[in-house]
């Protein structure tokens, strides 16, 4: 059921932290891979990685705040493979910055990225998809409850809002765009993942506890930890969910 062969991923942030684990998963089950990513070295080491496993990779630059980069992304691999049958968007916006220190621009930018960027990426996709296909956006798990101040000890500033406030708008575009592509046979989800923290925030213990103590199975997830679930949406095990957010977080939002 999890079987991609001749089929066509197109992975936007597929050389990224969590998605990358997606992208070898998909090649290894027979899947040609499109990896679409805006950082050119990462890029070139997931290219490298990927056709150590299989045959069908692709890499391509890909900025989802530039509406011309990600045109010229979907058409260079609809060009490449005839088409696609899946589409993965791992991509993101944050700032980073606090509550008070948030500008307009800021706000606005972000949203670029999440939102924007989102909508224009899956409308392009969805012109070279037949009837079977899939797309999966990644969302968070603080697009469906907010960051808790207590988790962020000392000076550490909380989830920003936009992040949030983008993702949360990311979950209600899935379930519209599931609506809207459903009678031409494209199924599309989301998936939100929990606590997934990159290496440099690791090294925060105090913080890590939290997280885990937040979580129902009392750890933080592991980067592999998404590669299951976002393939079982994009597969034929999952012909009969669209709509759908995946919460994939450990029972973070379930208390």
């Amino acid at each position: 059921m999890l079987n991609f062969d001749g089929k066509t991923v197109l992975m936007a942030g597929g050389a990224g932290y969590l998605a990358l684990p997606v992208s070898k998963l998909l090649a290894q089950q027979g899947a040609n891979v499109v990896l679409a990513d805006i950082n050119p070295e990462r890029l070139a080491i997931a290219e490298a990685e990927l056709k150590a496993l299989a045959r069908g990779v692709l890499a391509l630059p890909l900025d989802i705040g530039d509406e011309d980069s990600i045109l010229a992304a979907v058409r260079g691999a609809a060009k490449t493979f005839g088409k696609l049958d899946g589409v993965v968007n791992a991509t993101f916006g944050s700032t980073g910055k606090r509550f008070e220190e948030l500008t307009a621009a800021d706000f606005d930018r972000t949203n670029r990225l999440n939102l924007t960027g989102s909508f224009l990426l899956a409308r392009e996709a969805a012109k070279h998809m037949g009837p079977g296909s899939a797309m999966v956006l990644y969302a968070s798990m603080y697009g469906v409850v907010a960051p808790n101040p207590a988790n962020y000890p000392g000076d550490m500033a909380p989830n920003p809002i936009e992040y949030g406030a983008g993702k949360a708008g990311m979950i209600q575009m899935v379930r519209y765009m599931a609506g809207h592509f459903g009678p031409a046979g494209i199924r599309v989800n989301a998936v939100a993942p929990g606590p997934y923290p990159h290496q440099a925030t690791q090294d925060n213990a105090e913080f890590m506890q939290n997280l885990s103590r937040q979580t129902m199975l009392g750890r933080i997830g592991r980067q592999d930890e998404m590669a299951g679930p976002t393939a079982f949406l994009l597969s034929d095990a999952a012909s009969y969910i669209t709509g759908h957010c995946l919460n994939v977080d450990g029972g973070w939002t379930a208390w």
